[in-house]
């Protein structure tokens, strides 16, 4: 599959309607989002670290301000100045099938669903009725984007985050989608491919330090 820019945009959107932020708009040869929030004014997606992108990061003198491709970072840190921070890598992945699995929730642990924005959040609550897991699903046009999936850490390595996905995917596939997407921290990407997720590429971001 292409990682091209109608593709970055159904991740996008679904992101935008997880996060509760403006939908994404064409702009420059890529993709903005008008984020608005102190720690992230605005980011820019575009589907290589060539022209548009490069000129795009020229334009920008403010910190906050995010541009993100699927390259990996030596290719982002290659096409942009020294005055750009290239952070840690992340992986763009893909599903088109439903996890094959149980989504019964770990002994001691209930799940929970609500909605937040546009997104679907689940909840795993431990006996005391605190969050243990969350996360999020955005649905739109056939497109499930998995957003913001956490464990408290008190409660890592106990099959939660694999009981929350599933659980998310199930909505998923109530839903009728055709198209799972996300991208994945580096420690999330084992999880992911063990539940039939694959990489489509790399994910990698730029943004300048604040002064």
């Amino acid at each position: 599959m292409n990682v091209d820019l109608s593709l970055l945009e159904r991740w996008l959107t679904g992101w935008s309607l997880a996060r509760g932020v403006p939908l994404p708009r064409h702009h420059g040869g890529g993709l903005a989002v008008d984020v608005g929030r102190p720690d992230q004014l605005r980011r820019h997606v575009f589907a290589d670290a060539g022209e548009a992108l490069q000129e795009c990061a020229s334009r920008i003198h403010e910190p906050f301000v995010y541009l993100k491709a699927p390259v990996d970072p030596d290719h982002m840190r290659r096409a942009l100045p020294d005055r750009w921070t290239i952070e840690a890598p992340h992986y763009l992945m893909y599903l088109s099938t439903p996890i094959s699995a149980s989504a019964a929730s770990p002994a001691g642990y209930t799940a929970r669903m609500e909605e937040e924005n546009g997104a679907s959040l689940i909840r795993l609550l431990d006996a005391a009725g605190q969050t243990a897991a969350i996360g999020r699903v955005a649905l739109s046009h056939g497109t499930a984007v998995f957003d913001r999936i956490e464990t408290v850490e008190s409660h890592r390595r106990k099959g939660l985050a694999r009981a929350l996905m599933i659980a998310l995917d199930t909505v998923a596939e109530q839903a009728g989608t055709t198209e799972r997407l996300l991208v994945a921290t580096e420690a999330g990407r084992a999880l992911y491919l063990s539940l039939g997720w694959r990489v489509l590429a790399p994910y990698s971001t730029a943004v300048l330090p604040a002064p």
